[in-house]
This record gives structure tokens, C-alpha cells and sequence, in this order.
């Protein structure tokens, strides 16, 4: 039997993005999001080394460093904690870099989740979600996705039932450093805080399956965003004119349409797509095991 494990990490989307206040101590912001899982996804492949090394590959994303990502980190979190060998680990990329649709904290949970199957981490002392957590504020999300209303700083989740049909399109342009976005929110939000949505209606609406929900999606960080890149705003109005509604995933740069109304989505799939639009639907999972 092969040991090389092989996952789809699927990539998520923040229906709502609340920012509740900001931690000086950490110097972080906390948030409270509603997130769901959608069905762009990267290939993670891992395979154990007889030597300590962890060699992470990218395949279409040239530009990512070999040692300074979320893989990289997943797997030396592990092995800090187990120690043992190293492992090859090859990310083939087919969630668009740079979206908001959290690509990086997907492969992360994946490389957790190949490791939980070689090794049955929790067995040997790993506390999965406090690894997951270490490396990054998405990766427990990440690490069983669906739909789940996210608070804190990624470390307290609700998962819940999502009974509503969904149809997205995305553009993308503008991109905006998660960074920089953050800096500007502080600027012209005093307090640190800025909720736009009630999640808790949200939650409620999406387990009813009621088409209300699209209503009441949001994102703190569009305005900040919107101001550091024009694009982002005319792409949100280009989508919320077929009758959509509108959401920046993240912190951009891709801005995305929802629908509830088959019709509707489609006339927009086809107006847009010569600029290269996306379109993605909900899925139950965060990581599928794939055989080898």
C-alpha cells in the first residue's frame, strides 16, 4: 500500500466578514464571519522522506516560496511535535492566487489532514486544531469546511447545515494586500470595529434555505478595499447590475455574485465571461481524500 496521500483542499468563500474590535496584545483583529466551502480546489499530494527535510513544490504558482508557506509550516508544526521523518509535499494550484478564497490556509489544512492519515496525529498528542490554528486563522475552518459561522481569531467554530442553492460568479481585479486592507479599515473605522451583517440572521436564513439570505452578506473590509482599488468597486457594481448580490470574498481581489435564481446567474455567466469571470458552487467539505 502506497504511504503518498493525496487530497483536494477546497477553497472558501466569507459570506459575511464582521470585524469586532482588535487585540493590542496580539495586535490582531477579531472577527466574526459566516464561511463556506466551494468547489475550486488545489491538489496536495504528500509523501514521507527517509531523511528530516520537507520539500514543498508548487505547480502553477511559481512565485510562492519553497520554505515560507502554509504547507511548509503545516508539516514542521507536525513535526515538531511527533518528530520523524520529513516529506515531499507537491501543491498543484487550481484556486486563483491572490482571490480572498483562501488558497494558502487550504493547502495547510490539507497537509494536516494527509499527515492525520499517515499518522493518526491526535493519537500521538496533536491537538489538530490548535496546530491548525498556528498556522493560520482560516486553517480550522479549512480542516472540515462546509458552512460554519467563525469567531475569535479563527479558533471558535459553529458548523452548520447550508440548505440554500447557490450560484456564484466571481471577477477578479484589484488585488489588495490582506495587509494593507487591514491598515486602511483602521483608518476609517474607529474602534477597530465595523460589523455590516447580523450573522445570526444569516445562519438562520441559510439553514432554512430561505433566498433571503443573500441579503444580508457582507464584507468590513469592501470599503477599505474599494478605496485602495477602483477595480473592486466597478466590478462590484458590474455583478450587483444582473441582479445579484454582492460580496467581497477575504480581502479581495476577487469580488463575487450570488444567486438564487438559475435564470439570473447564467445571463451573468455569460455577459462576463470574456473578462475571465468564475463561477464556483458551495460543497460539504474542507479536504476529500483522493486514492492514489
Amino acid at each position: 500500500m502506497s504511504n503518498t496521500i493525496r487530497l483536494r483542499a477546497f477553497a472558501k468563500v466569507n459570506l459575511s466578514l464582521n470585524i469586532t474590535g482588535r487585540d493590542e496584545v496580539r495586535g490582531m483583529h477579531t472577527l466574526d464571519s459566516v464561511m463556506m466551502s466551494v468547489d475550486a480546489f488545489d491538489t496536495v499530494t504528500v509523501t514521507p522522506r527517509e531523511d528530516s527535510d520537507i520539500r514543498v513544490k508548487f505547480i502553477g504558482a511559481d512565485s510562492v516560496p519553497a520554505e515560507n508557506n502554509t504547507a511548509h509550516k503545516a508539516a514542521k508544526a507536525v513535526q515538531d511535535i511527533i518528530g520523524g521523518n520529513g516529506f515531499d509535499i507537491t501543491v498543484e494550484k487550481g484556486i486563483p492566487i491572490g482571490a480572498g478564497l483562501g488558497g494558502s490556509s487550504a493547502d495547510g489544512a490539507a497537509v494536516l489532514r494527509a499527515l492525520d492519515v499517515l499518522y493518526r496525529l491526535p493519537e500521538r498528542g496533536v491537538d489538530m486544531r490548535s496546530v491548525a490554528l498556528s498556522v493560520g486563522s482560516d486553517v480550522p475552518f479549512m480542516l472540515t469546511g462546509g458552512l460554519a459561522r467563525v469567531t475569535g481569531f479563527g479558533e471558535q467554530l459553529f458548523f452548520i447545515e447550508n440548505k440554500l442553492k447557490l450560484f456564484i460568479v466571481g471577477l477578479m481585479g484589484g488585488s489588495v494586500s490582506t495587509a494593507a486592507a487591514y491598515k486602511k479599515f483602521d483608518e476609517l473605522y474607529t474602534g477597530f470595529s465595523h460589523c455590516p451583517t447580523d450573522n445570526e440572521k444569516l445562519c438562520d436564513l441559510l439553514l432554512d434555505g430561505d433566498p433571503k439570505a443573500i441579503e444580508h452578506m457582507g464584507n468590513a473590509l469592501y470599503e477599505p478595499a474599494a478605496c485602495l482599488s477602483p477595480e473592486i468597486k466597478s466590478n462590484a457594481e458590474l455583478l450587483a447590475s444582473y441582479g445579484g448580490a454582492v460580496c467581497l470574498t477575504g480581502s479581495g481581489g476577487m469580488t463575487l455574485g450570488y444567486f438564487t435564481d438559475m435564470q439570473k446567474f447564467y445571463d451573468c455567466y455569460v455577459a462576463l465571461k470574456t473578462r475571465g469571470c468564475r463561477v464556483f458552487a458551495p460543497v460539504r467539505t474542507g479536504v476529500l481524500h483522493e486514492r492514489v
